[in-house]
């Protein structure tokens, strides 16, 4: 097994030695200057670079037999640990395990555009390394002291990409999905782009598998140690603590440099006492430390929310400016009646116009809601027309800190100002307020509602029933003032549909400000508004109403169902088939350097069920963020909520020993079933008991598959194996989470069901022909070299 592993690892060092290489010539192909002086010299450093990885390559071959001695030791270490604490030690594994995994989500997406808007990849990653190394479990080597190497080596080849290269970077900060043209980043447009992208996301999951794989055979090797379901229950309560562990570390706004110093330190606990090994392990991860704290943007302040990397730094008027995923996000101004500078800076007098327009349409209002607050631009506009009460809803604390501290004007100090920490949707559905002007700031979220998911944070905000729910808080003759950064004539259009719907069919007024290239879409409650052409015309903006009513320009409108509000049209992603094949293609190759004798059929069950799952807890996580609030709170609670769920199934299962699993089967289909009929009627009422009958309807699935997964584990081979199909099914089910994109939400209900009916049909039938008896042997059977 150590040669294979090292084989791989070879093949990641030489990887990241071509990645310049791919890199600069993807650019000079771009822009045509393949010839240029500059190009020999860059070529020069590139071929250090590949130099330098052959060298790391021939060493590790040098190293092979040390390496294979420290792995069997390894090995030997966790099996003379006393019986007495290996409940403990599974426990901490799993805590390691999770915590890790959700380190390494988060870190990759403060690094590359990429990863912050498409967590799924890392997700997906981990999980073909966990499972491989569940499968590997029985093997006499384990080479966990290559973790922490792996892991600061990616840490090296990802922030010396983006900050230490980054002239070359033009063609690693593309997406790849032409679909979702609207997120404001730019798409692969040529095969040289294209490829450069997919060669190095093919890295990234190489690195990213060969760190995990001794973690998941550390966990398999720990389990095998125990009963199978006691051991499971074991892992189930880590993995709860790895999740209570993630929150407290973002409820404290800690970065990367913590989470890793943890999930290193979890690591070194668990390598072998032998001095040598602990001190290799320490001086790794201490150049791990290193490279997460190198200072790679000085002029930028880095402060790590709870939802996402955010930079302040000062604009060229002295005030903050904002980058959210290493992007520009917000900057605060200062409009105040008081500021000369105003009249006299006829951009300064545009954007005061741009923030003053609702007001001028409504004149002085009572109460006011501005939903996405930001910085305080808005909550001071409002201030400044007069406003007697504002509530000030914003997601993000750290961003309401920021304007708390930074606003020249100092709005949220003002005592006609209640700021708001939660999410806008669950605020607008619960409140009993009502307010004369609901005001859509600049609301663009750069992340992701989870891990699990590709809905992002913002998406429920932007639905028909979202803007249904905001409508209805409008007192009579009530304005709603909607502001976006369109960049796309499709993206203007689906919002001017889904503001008519939302207002029974009466189009909004479009206003083309040109500010941030935002337009603004206005509509009152109970009458058509009017926007007199000479207001329009002394501010310098232009009605874009007819245009973007125009039936030429086609667009869908995004649903809660179907909340995908960045793609202008409900297309099927065929773009994103490309990741996936590449995905599988992958673990197929890693999986085969390792696998000897592959898998018997006989663990199918254990494949759909963990596909099965993935699909019903991402559909779990959307919904009852959409119920609760998508507060970071509310989707670290719901995931771990889940993880209860299955750890309260797997008690059930060893309390009252059941057997046979074809009544928990049937109660797993009929509550998709049930869940299915009510996500088709619009779900249950945003009441007390409705909500609590959405938690219910949504958890019951994950219970009663619990309950299947552990009946059948525990009639089965060992639990490593079972572990890591089940965790290979679960990568499958991610990937088939992408058919939400076209199909809608719901219909994860009818995709799972297909694949618990496919585990019922092979339990009840196909496992009982001939070639599988009951007495064959269904482990994983994984050798290695």
């Amino acid at each position: 097994m150590t040669r294979a592993f090292l084989r791989l690892v070879g093949l990641a060092s030489l990887g990241a030695g071509l990645v310049p290489v791919v890199t600069v010539t993807c650019d000079r192909w771009t822009s045509r200057h393949a010839f240029s002086p500059g190009f020999v010299f860059e070529m020069g450093g590139t071929a250090l670079a590949l130099t330098a990885a052959a060298a790391f390559y021939a060493l590790l071959r040098k190293l092979e037999s040390r390496l294979d001695a420290r792995a069997r030791e390894q090995a030997e270490f966790l099996d003379r640990l006393p019986a007495r604490y290996t409940g403990v030690a599974i426990v901490g594994a799993a805590t390691l395990s999770l915590l890790l995994e959700l380190a390494v989500i988060r870190w990759q997406g403060t690094v590359f555009e990429f990863f912050a808007f498409y967590k799924n990849f890392s997700l997906l990653c981990c999980f073909a390394g966990l499972g491989l190394g569940y499968a590997l479990a029985g093997d006499q080597r384990l080479p966990l002291g290559l973790t922490i190497p792996l892991l600061a080596g990616q840490f090296a080849l990802l922030i010396g990409l983006r900050f230490g290269l980054a002239g070359w970077l033009s063609c690693l900060t593309v997406l790849p999905f032409r679909e979702q043209l609207n997120m404001g980043l730019p798409t692969a447009r040529t095969l040289p782009q294209a490829v450069t992208i997919y060669f190095f996301l093919s890295l990234v999951f190489l690195l990213t598998v060969l760190a995990f794989i001794p973690v998941g055979q550390l966990c398999g090797r720990l389990m095998e140690r125990r009963d199978k379901l006691t051991a499971y229950g074991l892992n189930l309560l880590g993995s709860i603590a790895g999740v209570a562990l993630m929150l407290a570390l973002s409820w404290l706004w800690t970065g990367p440099l913590v989470w890793f110093a943890v999930c290193l330190g979890g690591v070194l606990l668990f390598h072998s006492r032998k001095r040598s090994v602990l001190l290799a392990g320490a001086a790794w991860a201490a150049a791990a430390m290193i490279l997460l704290a190198w200072p790679v943007a000085p002029e930028w302040q880095r402060i790590y929310s709870p939802y996402q990397l955010l930079e302040l730094s000062q604009g060229p008027r002295g005030w903050l400016v904002m980058r959210a995923a290493g992007h520009y996000y917000q900057r605060v101004h200062d409009l105040a009646r008081s500021n000369p500078e105003v009249e006299r800076d006829p951009q300064l007098r545009h954007i005061r116009d741009y923030y003053e327009l609702p007001y001028r349409l409504y004149g002085a209002p009572t109460d006011v809601a501005i939903v996405g607050a930001g910085t305080g631009n808005d909550v001071a506009a409002a201030l400044r027309a007069g406003a007697q009460h504002v509530d000030a809803i914003e997601i993000d604390p750290a961003i309401l800190e920021a304007g708390r501290e930074h606003h020249p004007e100092r709005p949220y100090d003002d005592p006609r100002v209640r700021a708001i920490v939660n999410d806008a949707r669950s605020f607008l559905r619960t409140t009993r307020a009502t307010y004369d002007m609901v005001v859509y700031g600049l609301l663009d979220s750069h992340t992701l509602l989870s891990h699990a998911a590709s809905v992002r944070l913002d998406s429920y905000v932007y639905t028909v029933q979202g803007l249904r729910e905001a409508r209805a808080r409008l007192k009579p003759g009530g304005v709603l003032s909607l502001s976006f950064s369109v960049i796309s004539p499709e993206l203007g259009r689906k919002i001017f549909l889904m503001m008519r719907d939302a207002f029974d069919g009466r189009p909004p007024v479009c206003v083309r400000a040109g500010y941030d290239g935002s337009v603004i879409f206005l509509q009152a409650m109970d009458r058509d508004l009017v926007v007199p052409a000479r207001l329009l015309q002394a501010a310098g903006f232009q009605d874009w109403t007819a245009y973007y009513a125009d039936a030429t320009l086609r667009a869908d409108v995004s649903t809660d169902d179907w909340p995908f509000f960045y793609m202008p049209r409900r297309v099927y992603p065929l773009s994103y088939l490309v990741m996936v094949g590449l995905l599988l293609l992958l673990s197929f190759l890693v999986t085969a350097n390792f696998v000897a004798e592959r898998p018997r059929f006989s663990q199918a069950p254990f494949f759909l069920l963990g596909a099965g799952f993935m699909l019903v807890e991402t559909k779990g996580i959307t919904e009852l963020g959409l119920t609760f609030g998508n507060s970071w709170q509310v989707i670290g609670v719901v995931i771990a909520g889940i993880l209860v769920m299955a750890f309260l199934a797997n008690w059930v299962v060893q309390r009252l020993r059941i057997e046979r699993p074809l009544l928990p089967y049937l109660l797993l289909l009929a509550s998709l079933a049930l869940g299915w009929l009510v996500a088709g009627t619009g779900g249950l009422p945003s009441t007390t008991v409705g909500r609590l009958g959405t938690a219910v309807l949504l958890t019951c699935p994950i219970f009663f598959s619990g309950i299947v997964f552990s009946t059948l584990a525990a009639a089965r081979g060992q639990i490593a194996g079972i572990m890591a199909v089940n965790l290979l099914g679960a990568m499958c089910g991610g990937l088939l989470e992408y058919n939400s994109m076209y199909f809608g939400f719901r219909a994860l209900y009818v995709i799972a069901a297909a694949l618990y009916g496919g585990a019922l049909v092979w339990e009840t039938t196909l496992r009982r022909s001939p070639g599988l008896a009951p007495g064959v042997s269904h482990s994983v059977s994984l050798e290695g070299e």
